[in-house]
Parts: structure tokens; sequence; C-alpha cells
């Protein structure tokens, strides 16, 4: 199972909405940080992103329609809100 960055995340909440996004489609992902929690913030400095998705090789197509589809603000993309009705309560 090769791993592939399929998204680079400036910041943790982007990375684990799109690996919530991948995920709620079948696709299994993985968040990995640059960060260095005992130095708050300094990899940042050094690496522009906060850290990136990886998803397998074979979903790498797959993964970068869906991303890009959310991204863009197409319909039907964004990852789906469960237990709630419509004026948000559970």
């Amino acid at each position: 199972m090769a791993l592939k960055q399929v998204y680079k995340a400036e910041n943790e909440l982007m990375a684990n909405t799109i690996k919530d996004l991948l995920e709620s489609n079948g696709i299994p992902a993985l968040v990995h940080s640059f960060q260095i929690p005992a130095y708050d913030g300094i990899a940042q400095v050094m690496r522009p992103v906060w850290g990136e998705v990886l998803v397998e090789e074979e979903n790498l197509n797959a993964a970068q329609e869906l991303i890009q589809g959310f991204l863009s603000g197409e319909p039907g993309n964004e990852p789906e809100a469960d237990n709630f009705e419509e004026d948000g309560n559970r």
C-alpha cells in the first residue's frame, strides 16, 4: 500500500475537513502533521503548510476530483452532516 499526498493543508481544520470528505465518500485517508508540538508552530515557519492528507495510490485520482469539486463549491461534494435536522438540532 503506497500512500500519496492528495492535499497540502494550511491548518488542522482543513486537513480534517478534507479527510472527512474523502472518508464520507468511501476513500480512506490519513492526516500527517508536519508540526512539532513542543515547538509551538515553529515548523510552520520553516514549511508553509500545516500538514498533508494522504490516500492510497489507487484512490488518488478519485480523491483529487472530490477535493477539487469541494474547494470549487460544486454542490454535492460537501461532507454529510449526520444526525442533524433542518433547524440544526439533534
